[in-house]
């Protein structure tokens, strides 16, 4: 028993040959709940009854939950304790002691599934790391994370057919664009443009008429702006992003992180550096394309241009988070500067 892949636990659902405890987690929490749930409708049946199937959330009581494991299933293979969303960190340390004595006793009749669908746990968390590596040693342990670009995009092929349109890989690609590599999202985003999208492919404008756009993408598209010199297409989008109440904070960070990517890959480009060793340095993951992103936003501006928005950026970070400022002029005076600068930096 050990970390098993995602093939690995459809086999074990399939087959009914069940671990004794399992950990499922991580960031791509749509699967982490749907095999949860395949999971444990395996182990006790679709309508499970009160007897056999115990479900925790949150901060539990260890008493109830210690005895939960300890049924005999009534008229049932199995005995099914189901716990989702532990939140370890507002656990004291006896309590962190006494879900790890729990835990460590298996009863033969009984499957523990710990499930994290909606919260992704710290993996710097002690309390978590030692979770995992007892369940490794007398169970089984699932992480997802998210998938790359290309898997995506087949997902959102996928489920194009079954809402009976057809999608482009190109505008697959578009979608994520604006909506991110949040499974969920997509899913949800793709049925609401598939039930109004009149042909029998999704186009482009079907996606930009009616997609919601992330903070990311629209803070791409205000640093895009800045960047071209486009003042007026800069000061809409600030303006849009106010109207729809996206936190100032939120603009900064996001705007921050996105000229950090552009100088990330610049200097890297400088130094022959590949674009593969900065997204694995800097463990952008799945996240690696924002890097190609920034290369082809920056492409006219110079190295020092981005330096001189760097050290504004983190001017403006200091402001924000030392003293009162009006966070609407703050913001616009940053836009205008950044301009400025961009503008003297063309190459």
């Amino acid at each position: 028993m050990s970390k098993i892949s995602e093939s690995e636990l459809k086999k074990q659902i399939k087959s009914r040959q069940f671990s004794p405890i399992y950990v499922i987690y991580g960031t791509e929490q749509m699967f982490v709940r749907r095999y949860s749930e395949q999971l444990a409708n395996a182990v006790t049946g679709k309508n499970p009854s009160d007897f056999n199937f115990h479900k925790f959330s949150g901060d539990i009581n260890l008493d109830d939950f210690a005895a939960s494991l300890q049924i005999v299933p009534f008229m049932s293979e199995y005995n099914c304790v189901f716990v989702s969303d532990i939140f370890f960190d507002n656990m004291d340390a006896d309590s962190l002691a006494r879900f790890k004595e729990i835990t460590d006793k298996t009863v033969e009749t009984t499957v523990l599934i710990i499930s994290m669908p909606t919260y992704v746990p710290s993996k710097n968390s002690a309390a978590f790391k030692s979770l995992v590596k007892r369940a490794e040693k007398n169970g089984s342990v699932c992480e997802f994370n998210k998938l790359n670009q290309s898997m995506l995009e087949r997902y959102i092929a996928k489920w194009a057919n079954e809402n009976g349109k057809m999608i482009s890989r190109v505008n697959a690609a578009k979608l994520i664009s604006y909506c991110g590599d949040d499974l969920n999202l997509l899913k949800n985003e793709l049925a609401k443009i598939c039930a109004y999208a009149k042909g029998e492919e999704v186009t482009l404008q079907d996606i930009e008429k009616l997609a919601t756009q992330n903070l990311e993408t629209k803070i791409f598209a205000l640093s895009d702006a800045v960047l071209n010199g486009n003042g007026d297409k800069a000061f809409n989008t600030l303006d849009l992003l106010f109207y729809q109440r996206e936190e100032p904070v939120m603009m900064l960070y996001v705007l921050s992180a996105s000229y950090v990517d552009a100088y990330r890959i610049r200097v890297a480009d400088e130094c022959g550096v590949l674009k593969d060793n900065v997204a694995k340095d800097f463990e952008y993951k799945n996240r690696a394309f924002t890097l190609e992103k920034a290369r082809k936003a920056t492409a006219k501006v110079s190295t020092e241009a981005l330096r001189k928005s760097l050290d504004l950026l983190v001017e403006a970070d200091i402001k924000f988070k030392s003293s009162s400022v009006n966070a609407r002029l703050c913001m616009e005076q940053l836009i205008a500067q950044l301009l400025l600068i961009a503008k003297e930096g063309r190459i």
